[in-house]
């Protein structure tokens, strides 16, 4: 193999080893992922709550899938098929980050979900870097099965088109079945919880008896925060909560809690 030839398997992996980690955080963290799902479901124009809840619940299927994109691309396997693929859906999220920060949206973005947070702005750049190397690993790659004669050992390179390993098929089959699995197992037992959940838009909120600030909540409009201050998530948020707080063109931010102002 020359050397553009080595540096597009070096592009795959590099972008595989990014989907099998986005992947494997959004099939341990299911629920999170739903959640942060929501507002991309919104971006995308879905206003109703049960319809933004089952397009949410759709994309759950993208943590197993992205799993299994990135043991394929790591390893090689159906790079004809996986290159493509994984492709397109980078330039989708590209795509979805852009519109989001077109919009002046402040979500966490990113491959990586709660593990690393990202603007849209970031999100979108990164992810269009990720475009470009996977296009260049997808033509590098094809040039590469093209003008080399087809290879049945398997090899690191992925000369040929051929497999890192022997049993790379159902390496690969087995990461999509075992994610799959993962976050079932770990999204199910908590369906029951999030549907009856009060957390969504077009809650009423009455019989509140606030301390610390003169506001009526129930004149004007307000962005409510549910806030504990023994939340780790909580505690990330604040430097974010505090760009929010600061811009004009948004509602007043409230936060709620039920802990006393020192604590």
């Amino acid at each position: 193999m020359n050397g553009i030839s080595k540096a597009a398997r070096g592009g795959q992996m590099i972008i595989g080893v990014v989907y099998l980690v986005a992947g494997a955080v959004k099939v341990w963290e299911p629920v999170l992922f739903y959640w942060e799902a929501i507002p991309y479901a919104q971006i995308l124009g879905v206003t109703e709550w049960e319809t933004a809840s089952a397009v949410a619940k759709a994309a759950l299927v993208l943590g197993p899938i992205e799993f299994f994109l990135g043991w394929a691309l790591l390893l090689n396997w159906q790079p004809r098929l996986c290159l493509p693929v994984a492709t397109v859906l980078m330039a989708a999220f590209t795509a979805l980050t852009a519109k989001a920060w077109h919009m002046g949206a402040s979500i966490d973005c990113g491959c990586f979900g709660a593990l690393v947070e990202r603007g849209p702005g970031e999100a979108a750049i990164e992810d269009g870097v990720m475009v470009v190397v996977l296009l260049f690993a997808w033509w590098g790659m094809r040039r590469s099965a093209d003008a080399a004669p087809v290879v049945d050992r398997p090899n690191w390179w992925g000369a040929g088109g051929a497999p890192v390993w022997p049993l790379t098929s159902r390496m690969v089959l087995g990461s999509l079945v075992v994610g799959l699995a993962v976050g079932g197992v770990r999204f199910f037992p908590e369906l029951e919880r999030i549907s009856q959940s009060d957390l969504k838009s077009g809650v009423r909120l009455s019989g509140l008896a606030l301390k610390g600030v003169d506001v009526d909540l129930m004149q004007g409009e307000y962005l409510i925060e549910l806030f504990s201050p023994t939340c780790v998530h909580c505690k990330n948020a604040v430097p974010k909560m505090n760009v929010i707080a600061q811009d004009p063109q948004l509602p007043r931010l409230i936060a709620l809690t039920r802990f006393a102002q020192d604590a």
